[in-house]
Parts: C-alpha cells; sequence; structure tokens
C-alpha cells in the first residue's frame, strides 16, 4: 500500500511538473482565451480636402452596438432599454437578442453621446465596438466626383474607391478580457495600433465648385434637360477645378448629383464642337487657309446619305473662318475632303479621343471612336468631321479644347494635386504628362477663328464683359439604341472654350442632355459664360487688352492649398504661357 501510494504522489508530481512546467505557456494561453476577446480597430480615413484646404469628406469617430445573447436571460428588458437609444423597435431588438447566437449586431455608426448612454446602462451580453463614419461637410458637393463609402467604411464609387487603400490606412487590434458573465477583468488592452489613412488635396476649388454647379442646375431646370455637365480646368496645369454631373428628377423637377461622374464614364455624339479636329487638321496640313473661300452648296450626297446644314440656304461663299464661326456642317465637309481618311484619323487619336484621359477614374469610358479609317462605312467622311459618328466624353472634348488654349500641347488633366499623410506632411502629385499635338502658329489662327464663334457666330451668349472669348458650340442628335437612327427631338447640346482668348488661363465645357431649346449656343454657352466670368475674377486674370495679355503671358494666380499643405501656402494657375494662343 506504502509503494501504491508513493507512486501514486510520484505519478501526481510528475504531471504537475508537465502541466505547470513544461506545458505552463499552454495551458495559460487557453486560460486566457476563455476570457480575452480580439476586435479590429479601425483605423481613421483618411481627409479628403479641397485645393485650398476646405475639408470636402472626413471621418467622425462612431461605434456599433453589439450584442452576445448567450449572455443575456432578459432579451425583452433589455430591448426596451436600448430601443429609445437605438432609434430601434423594441420587437426587433427583443428578436435579435432571443437568437442562438455569439454575436448580433444591434445598431451602426452610432455617435458618441448615444454610445455613452448604451454603456452607462451597462446590460450584460451588450458591448459597444469603435468604427467611424464618413460625413461630408459641403453636403453633397462634387459627390460624383469624390465618391462614397459603403457600411463597411471602405470606398465603393469615385476616389474614394479609386484610392481606398491609401485612404482606408491599416485596421488594428486590441484585447478585452472578460468574465463569461461579462464583468471586465483588469489587463488587456494589447494589440496592434492602427494606421491612419493617408489624405487627398484635390484640384478642386471648393467656391468654383458650387458656383458651377448652382449655375448647371439652373440651366437643366430651365431647359428641361435630362442631366448636365461642366468642367473648368486650368488650362497650363490640368487641374480640374470644378466637375460638376447632375441630373433631373422629372417626378419632381428638382435637380440632384449624378449617380456616377458623368464627365468622364457617359459618352455622347459631341455634334459640331469635334469640328475643331477637320479644321486643326487642314491648317496643320497647310491645306485651307482663315480667308480662304469655299462654295457651299444647300446639301450634299455621300454614298446615299444626303447631308444638310442646320437650316436651309442658297448656294453661298463662305470663307473657312465664317464656315467655322456659322458652323456649316457642308463647308466643314469640304474641308474634310481635303483632309482626307488618313489625316482625319490620324488627328483624332492625336487629340485623345478613343484614350483614357489619363485620370485614371473608375469606370472611365475611352470613348467610343474608330481610328481605323479602312474601316470606316462611305458615309464616314459625311457624318465624322462633323461629330456625328464617334462617341466622346465631356472631359475629351475639354481636353481637345484646352489643347488649343496651350499652344498646341495636349495636358493630361488631374484631380489630385498631393497627399496628405496623417503626420501633416504633403507630398505633391506628379505633373500632367503632356505631348505636342498642334504647332503655336496653327493654334494662334485658330483662336482667331474661333473667337468669331462668339463675337458673331452661333455663341454671342458665351462672352464676358472685358474678356475675349474662344469657343465651339455643339448640337448634336441622340443615337436611338433600341432601334437604331437617332431620337426624334432628341439632342445633346455643347459648349467648349477658353479664357481669355489670346491669353489663355482656364478652359471649360458644359454638355446639356436633350435641353428645350435644343442649341448648344442657346442653353450650354450661357452657362459656360456665368461660370468663366466668376473664376476669371475670383483667380485676378487681368482683363482682356491689360497689362498681362499684352505681354503674352499668364500672370500666376493665388490659389492657396500649395505643396506646404491645406490650406497654407499658394498655388498658382496659369503658367508662363510663352507667345499668344488659341482656343476653340
Amino acid at each position: 500500500m506504502r509503494v501504491v501510494v508513493l507512486l501514486c504522489f510520484a505519478g501526481l508530481a510528475l504531471r504537475l511538473v508537465v502541466v505547470q512546467g513544461l506545458s505552463g505557456g499552454r495551458y495559460s494561453a487557453f486560460g486566457a482565451a476563455e476570457v480575452t476577446t480580439t476586435v479590429s480597430v479601425p483605423a481613421p480615413r483618411g481627409t479628403v480636402y479641397d485645393r485650398n484646404g476646405a475639408v470636402l469628406a472626413v471621418s467622425v469617430p462612431t461605434s456599433t452596438v453589439v450584442g452576445d445573447p448567450e449572455l443575456i436571460t432578459h432579451p425583452a428588458r433589455e430591448a426596451a432599454a436600448l430601443a429609445p437609444l437605438l432609434g430601434v423597435d423594441g420587437g426587433t431588438l427583443s428578436a435579435q437578442l432571443s437568437k442562438h447566437s455569439g454575436y448580433v449586431v444591434l445598431a451602426r455608426q452610432v455617435d458618441d453621446a448615444t454610445t455613452k448612454k448604451v454603456e452607462a446602462l451597462r446590460l450584460a451580453g451588450i458591448n459597444t465596438l469603435p468604427s467611424s463614419k464618413r460625413v461630408d461637410p459641403a453636403d453633397g458637393l462634387a459627390s460624383a466626383v469624390i465618391g462614397a463609402t459603403n457600411a463597411a467604411g471602405a470606398g465603393d464609387s469615385g476616389l474614394e474607391y479609386r484610392y481606398n487603400t491609401m485612404l482606408a490606412g491599416r485596421s488594428g487590434t486590441e484585447q478585452i478580457q472578460r468574465t463569461p458573465d461579462d464583468v471586465p477583468l483588469p489587463g488587456g488592452g494589447s494589440g496592434r495600433p492602427s494606421t491612419p489613412g493617408t489624405g487627398l488635396e484635390l484640384t478642386l476649388d471648393e467656391p468654383l465648385q458650387y458656383v458651377t454647379e448652382q449655375s448647371l442646375a439652373a440651366e437643366v431646370v430651365a431647359s428641361h434637360a435630362k442631366s448636365g455637365v461642366a468642367v473648368v480646368m486650368d488650362s497650363h496645369s490640368g487641374d480640374i477645378l470644378a466637375m460638376a454631373n447632375l441630373v433631373a428628377d422629372p417626378s419632381t423637377g428638382k435637380v440632384a448629383q449624378a449617380p456616377s461622374n458623368y464627365a468622364v464614364t457617359k459618352v455622347y455624339e459631341p455634334g459640331s464642337v469635334f469640328k475643331l479636329v477637320t479644321f486643326s487638321a487642314a491648317l496643320q496640313n497647310g491645306l485651307v487657309t482663315p480667308d480662304q473661300a469655299f462654295t457651299v452648296p444647300n446639301s450634299l450626297t455621300i454614298d446615299g446619305w444626303v447631308f444638310h446644314d442646320a437650316e436651309n440656304h442658297p448656294t453661298e461663299r463662305l470663307t473657312a473662318t465664317q464656315i467655322l464661326a456659322q458652323s456649316s456642317n457642308l463647308g466643314t465637309i469640304e474641308i474634310a475632303g481635303l483632309v482626307g481618311r488618313d489625316r482625319l484619323a490620324a488627328q483624332i487619336g492625336a487629340f485623345g479621343f478613343g484614350q483614357p484621359t489619363g485620370l485614371g477614374f473608375p469606370g472611365e469610358s475611352p470613348g467610343l471612336v474608330n481610328v481605323n479609317p479602312s474601316s470606316w462605312p462611305g458615309s464616314a467622311m459625311g457624318s465624322t468631321p462633323i461629330g456625328q459618328n464617334d462617341s466622346v466624353t465631356a472631359q475629351q472634348v475639354l481636353d481637345m479644347v484646352n489643347t488649343v488654349a496651350t499652344g498646341g500641347t495636349f495636358v493630361s488633366p488631374h484631380l489630385v494635386r498631393a497627399t496628405v499623410a496623417s503626420d501633416g506632411s504633403v507630398h505633391a502629385a506628379r505633373a500632367s504628362s503632356t505631348h505636342r499635338v498642334l504647332t503655336p502658329g496653327i493654334t494662334t489662327e485658330l483662336t482667331t477663328m474661333m473667337e468669331q464663334v462668339v463675337q458673331d457666330g452661333t455663341a454671342v451668349t458665351a462672352g464676358i464683359p472685358g474678356y475675349t472669348v474662344a469657343g465651339k458650340t455643339g448640337t448634336a442628335q441622340v443615337p436611338d439604341t433600341a432601334h437604331g437612327g437617332y431620337i426624334p427631338g432628341a439632342y445633346m447640346a455643347t459648349f467648349a472654350g477658353f479664357a481669355p482668348a489670346q491669353n489663355p488661363v482656364l478652359s471649360a465645357v458644359v454638355v446639356l442632355e436633350q435641353p428645350t431649346p435644343i442649341f448648344g449656343g442657346t442653353v450650354a454657352a450661357p452657362v459656360f459664360a456665368q461660370v468663366m466670368g466668376y473664376a476669371l475674377h475670383r483667380y485676378g486674370v487681368p482683363t482682356s487688352g491689360g497689362p498681362a495679355a499684352a505681354a503674352g503671358t499668364a500672370t500666376p494666380l493665388p490659389l492657396g492649398g500649395g505643396p506646404s499643405g491645406p490650406g497654407t501656402g499658394t498655388a498658382t494657375i496659369g503658367a508662363t504661357a510663352g507667345t499668344s494662343t488659341g482656343t476653340p
């Protein structure tokens, strides 16, 4: 018996050595796991600023209220206490708290004040977890561009989606220790800290964005248009200063933000504004001069299709400048005949049509453009030169116009001018890429021709007192995708241009979908004048004929929000332009 007892005690002692010594860490971890919960600590999402430091999107701390039904003995009683705080029906909460589950979400994005009231109840099985909510202080301004976040806090559209990894940062972890009956235990708190997201400083200018949206909204309502787009760009840097996307609600007659960035995602046949491609190709190849006269008939038949101008007229003599100013389809088709298919197709591609703009915006369309002339139908040399054969985006139209404004240099547009780290340090984004499309001499001629469009052509309503404006209208039929051909009475109205004409600083485009009246010079040009007039005065651009215009250079203008950080330092708009340049 003594031997047996000694052997038993020896076995127990050996087992204690194994448990306490050799396997102590393993059993300690088992015990800690019974009372320790690891929760995710979301990282603060980076803030989105305009170019002057105004906040366009920011995350504020909130909480998620969760319950553990396994620890709840009186679900109806706890539901009755939580319902008035969470704004959720008591019956719904009671059903959730009665589930056979260890984790149910009762409410998301609960503000701090409510969170404190929930925690003060000290209800068994009820906990709050940190979360955040994306807030738009500007009340939806430029929302189609900035985008949105989903319920999980991740970007799901616009720039929020494009730069989600950068904005989101990296979530951390925290260990919380509680007894099985939900009593807090000392200790815990360990884990991995979260890494805050990096913010974005956009090129947008909040006041100009507001004015652009207001002016566009007023015209959408007045003309009963389905939607409208307006974009304003710094001609020389490629900074997009305003990008408005609006849609009309026929049932209410009100205007709202578009569901996506129509300026780069929605394509349309541009109409006569596309004639800039034809005229620039003709001038570039020395095929016409601005004063060269052409005999323009009442109609032309090409491959069985009859083309005509907007209004019937007898055969007349018009110069190339008059053809552009009056937006004659037939005169343009005659000039396109001199250019030829190959050179016309090459010019379309050189202006960036059929290619991404360089913005890298989610869902951006390169357009529906055929730059292979060998596959063009027989009627293409009638429809393509006047903008009724290719589908493009509003931003691509602006890029074409802006190429003339810069003296022939294509400047890729961009929306992000810097990133802002969590410590406040700012890192400037890469400058826009550029390439030569036209020679300065050709853009000077084209500018003079385009000024006539505003002075006594189809867009006199685009004029701005004190400034010379150059631009081009477009009024194009809307294709009927269901039945082929075009929708009767449906048109897209466009005006694109820049100012001051001989010393360009800003370029802009305005597009209205199915307005009444239908003409770009009637509905789109006035919006351009309002927005551009405000922008020129806001940035202190000298009036035409002033010292800066006489010198042939664009004066750097203070905009704020430079490389030193949001709202600090200065930036410039309209870098030195050199010799006088052109504009459609």
